[in-house]
C-alpha cells in the first residue's frame, strides 16, 4: 500500500477550507464535500473536487469554464451530519413525493427561479416515457401514459466498491466508465441527515436531498417529505446506505442531551422512516463512532466500532446482519486499535481500513488500522522501513563494494542477495570441506537461518498477517474524512486541537508492483561463492607445491587479483607450459601460502597477533605474509599486513620494522616507522 498526498492543481491549492466534521461524499469522479466547522462558523457550501482534472470546482462558474449550479435551497450549515450517496431505480411513487416538495416549495416561493428547475432524474425519466413536464398555475403534471413502478435498488455508498470507481492516477479512466453508466435508469442522490446546526439545546432533525443524477449541469437541493418514525436530532451519528434493502441505516449518536444507541432506516425511494427491530446485544450508546457496510456472504454487514459514551473511549467493534437484523460482537485476533472517537472507518474489498480519531486527552492518532472481513483480525500494519529491516541481512551485498569480497564470511560483516529467496549469508569462518555440490544446500541453509529471526513464532496461537505500507502518510488528526474510490481511500480534512486541516492525501490499497532487480549479479554471485573454491581439487586448474604439499587453485581467479600469477601463467614463461602440472613454490611455509590463497578467494582478513610469543606466529608470520603479498603483488592483502604490523613499532623494533617495510615496499609501514623515529620521545613518555 501506498500514501500520497491528492494531486491538485497550482492554482487551486488553498481553494479548499479548513474543516472538522464535514462530509466528502464519491459518485462518477466527484467528490462531493459539504458542511463542517471551521474553529469559528458552520459551512454551507458544497464543495466538488474533480477526480479528472485534479482539482477543487467552485460554483457559479468560473475561469476554468467547467464550474457548476446548485438550484434548490441548500441545507443550513452545519457539522456532525451525516452524507450517504444513495442510487435507485425511479419509481413513479418516488416522483409523486418529489413533485409534492417542489409544488410546496413553488407555493412558498413562486417567484423563486431556482424553484423551479426540477430535479433532473424526473426530467430524463418523463422523456423516456414520452411524457411531457408541464409547469404552470404551481402544478407539476405527468403526462405520460406509462404506468410501470420502477425497479429495485441498486448500487452503493461511498463505503463499498463501485462500478463507477475510478483510479485517480489514470484521468482517462473517468471517460471510459461514464461512458458505462445507464443514465436512464439510476437515480443518485445524497442523503444529509442531522448534524449540528450551531444553535439551540438539540442537534437538527432535518433530511436534505441533494440530486447528483444530472452531473455538475443539473446539481440540486430539496427537501422531500418524509413519513414514519424519524429518528429525531441526532448529531455525530452514523449513516450507511444498505444496496439490498434499499435503504439509509441510521445508528443513532447524540442528540444534544444524551448518548443513544437506536437504529432507523430510511427507504431511498419512499423516504419513509422505520425504526429497526434488532435481536442480540446492541451496542452501548455512544456517538462520534464509525460505521461502513461490507458485503459478506451475501448479505450487507453494517459494522460499527469505538466512538464516546460520554465518560470513555471505545475500541468495540459490533456487526450487524442486515438480513436477519442481528447484531452480534465477533472475536477478533491481532492488535485492537486504542480506544478513539473521530475516526474513520472505510470498507474497501473485504477489508475495513481505520484511519485517525482523538484519544485519551484529545490526543489525536495518525495510525492506518485494517481489519480484515475473512482473517476477521486486524493486521499488523507497518511502514517499509519495517519491512527493509527484516530483510536487513538479504540487502546488506548491495551496498558494498566487490573488492570486499571476504567480509560476510569474517564473522563482521553480512553478504548476501536481496531477495528472501537468497537471503543473507551471515556466517563466518574458512569453508575448506565445502565442494562444488554443496552450494545451493549452504545458501538455503544460509537463508532459512537469516529468515528465523524474523519470522513470527509458529507457536503463537494467532498468526496475524503484515500489511507494509510506504510514502508519507497523513498528520495526526480527527473529524476528517475517508472516501473510497475503486482502490483508493481520499482523506481530507479534520483537526488535531485547534489546527483545523484542508490537507488531501490518497492511499492506494492495490498499488502497481514496483519493478526492481533484486536477484544479484554476477560480481556478486562470484564473491558469495568463490569461496566454495578455496584449495578444492575439483576444477582446479594450476597446482602449487609448497614443502611438499599441494595446495589447489584456478588460473582465472589468481590472474584476476594478482599480476604476478597473471604474467606466471602467460606464454613463454616455465609455468605456462602444458606439461607444468605442479609449480613449485620456495622461500615460504605452506602455512603461510595457504593464509594468501585463503584471503584470494574469501577476503578474510588476516587475524595474527603481533605479541604472541608462539613459535611461527606473531611478528614472524606478520612479516612473513607481508613479503609474500608484495610478491605476488596482493595490495590490498599488503595494507592489512601494514595495519597488522603498526602496534609493534616500538624503541626496539622500529629500525628493523623500517628495513622490512622499504624491503616489501610497504609505504605506510615505512611511513609510520619514519614517524615514529621523530617522536620517539614524546611517543615513549
Amino acid at each position: 500500500m501506498r500514501w500520497s498526498e491528492a494531486a491538485i492543481t497550482s492554482d487551486d491549492v488553498g481553494t479548499a477550507p479548513t474543516i472538522k466534521n464535514h462530509s466528502v461524499t464519491y459518485h462518477r469522479g466527484l467528490l462531493y464535500c459539504f458542511g463542517g466547522y471551521d474553529g469559528r462558523r458552520n459551512h454551507q457550501t458544497l464543495l466538488i473536487y474533480s477526480l479528472k482534472e485534479q482539482r477543487w470546482l467552485t460554483p457559479g462558474g468560473g475561469r476554468h469554464g467547467a464550474e457548476f449550479t446548485v438550484g434548490g435551497s441548500a441545507p443550513p450549515g452545519r457539522n456532525g451530519h451525516t452524507a450517504t450517496l444513495a442510487t435507485c431505480r425511479s419509481s413513479r411513487q418516488r416522483r409523486r413525493l418529489i413533485e409534492a416538495s417542489i409544488r410546496d416549495n413553488m407555493m412558498a416561493q413562486p417567484h423563486n427561479p431556482n424553484i423551479e428547475r426540477v430535479p433532473e432524474f424526473m426530467e430524463r425519466d418523463l422523456m423516456r416515457r414520452g411524457g411531457n413536464m408541464n409547469i404552470g398555475n404551481n402544478m407539476i403534471v405527468d403526462d405520460s401514459r406509462n404506468n410501470n413502478e420502477g425497479g429495485n435498488a441498486q448500487g452503493g455508498d461511498d463505503h463499498r466498491p463501485n462500478p463507477n470507481d475510478i483510479d485517480a492516477e489514470m484521468a482517462e479512466e473517468v471517460n471510459i466508465m461514464d461512458s458505462n453508466e445507464d443514465d436512464d435508469d439510476e437515480d443518485a442522490q445524497i442523503i444529509i441527515i442531522g448534524g449540528w446546526l450551531g444553535s439551540g439545546p438539540l442537534a437538527a432533525h432535518d433530511m436534505w436531498v441533494l440530486d447528483i443524477s444530472g452531473g455538475l449541469e443539473r446539481l440540486r437541493w430539496f427537501q422531500p417529505p418524509s413519513r414514519g418514525t424519524n429518528p429525531g436530532p441526532c448529531n455525530m451519528h452514523s449513516s450507511d446506505f444498505i444496496p439490498s434493502r434499499g435503504e439509509v441505516y441510521v445508528f443513532r449518536g447524540g442528540n444534544g442531551r444524551e448518548y443513544l444507541n437506536d437504529l432507523h432506516a430510511l427507504d431511498v425511494e419512499s423516504y419513509v422512516w422505520r425504526q429497526v427491530e434488532t435481536n442480540g446485544e446492541a451496542p452501548q450508546q455512544r456517538a462520534n463512532h464509525s460505521s461502513a457496510v461490507l458485503e459478506w456472504n451475501g448479505t450487507s454487514e453494517l459494522f460499527v466500532f469505538g466512538g464516546w459514551n460520554g465518560s470513555e473511549r471505545l475500541n468495540d467493534i459490533h456487526v450487524l446482519d442486515t438480513s436477519t437484523s442481528t447484531w452480534s460482537t465477533p472475536r477478533v485476533t491481532g492488535v485492537k486499535p486504542h480506544p478513539r472517537a473521530g475516526m474513520t472507518l472505510t470498507a474497501l474489498r473485504g477489508r475495513l481500513y481505520l484511519f485517525g480519531g482523538s484519544g485519551t486527552s484529545s490526543k489525536c492518532f495518525d495510525d492506518l488500522q485494517i481489519l480484515d472481513r475473512a482473517e476477521m483480525c486486524w493486521l499488523d500494519v507497518n511502514d517499509e522501513d519495517a519491512k527493509s529491516t527484516a530483510a536487513r541481512c538479504d540487502n546488506a551485498i548491495d551496498n558494498r563494494d566487490i573488492h570486499q569480497w571476504g567480509s560476510a564470511y569474517s564473522g563482521q560483516d553480512g553478504m548476501g542477495g536481496d531477495d528472501d529467496q537468497q537471503g543473507g549469508e551471515c556466517r563466518g569462518g574458512n569453508s575448506r570441506s565445502i565442494k562444488f555440490a554443496d552450494w545451493r544446500s549452504q545458501e538455503n541453509h544460509q537463508v532459512g537461518s537469516a529468515l528465523a529471526c524474523t519470522s513470527a513464532n509458529p507457536n503463537d496461537e494467532d498468526m496475524v498477517p503484515s500489511v507494509f505500507v510506504t510514502g508519507k502518510p497523513p498528520g495526526k488528526r480527527a473529524g476528517h474524512t475517508s472516501t473510497a474510490v475503486g482502490k483508493h481511500i481520499y482523506v481530507f480534512g479534520g483537526s488535531c486541537g485547534t489546527d483545523y486541516l484542508n490537507d488531501f492525501f490518497v492511499l492506494d490499497t492495490d498499488p502497481p508492483p514496483l519493478m526492481k532487480v533484486t536477484e544479484p549479479a554476477s560480481p556478486q554471485l562470484y564473491a558469495r561463492r568463490l569461496q566454495h573454491f578455496y584449495n578444492d581439487e575439483e576444477f582446479s586448474d594450476v597446482t602449487f607445491m609448497v614443502e611438499g604439499r599441494r595446495v589447489y587453485g584456478h588460473k582465472l581467479v589468481l590472474s584476476t587479483v594478482s599480476d604476478c600469477f597473471r604474467a606466471m601463467f602467460m606464454t613463454g614463461f616455465r609455468e605456462s607450459g602444458a606439461g607444468c602440472t605442479e609449480i613449485e613454490i620456495p622461500h615460504t611455509t605452506y602455512d603461510i601460502f595457504v593464509a594468501m590463497m585463503e584471503y584470494i578467494y574469501t577476503g578474510k582478513a588476516p587475524e595474527i597477533d603481533v605479541f604472541s610469543t608462539e613459535p611461527g606466529h606473531g611478528l614472524d608470520r606478520a612479516i612473513a605474509l607481508l613479503e609474500l603479498a608484495d610478491q605476488f603483488f596482493l595490495y590490498n592483502l599488503k595494507q592489512s599486513c601494514e595495519q597488522l604490523l603498526q602496534p609493534a613499532v616500538n624503541a626496539e623494533t622500529y629500525t628493523f620494522l623500517l628495513n622490512v617495510a622499504q624491503k616489501t615496499n610497504a609505504s605506510q609501514l615505512e611511513s609510520y616507522c619514519r614517524y615514529f623515529e621523530r617522536n620517539m620521545n614524546e611517543l615513549m613518555d
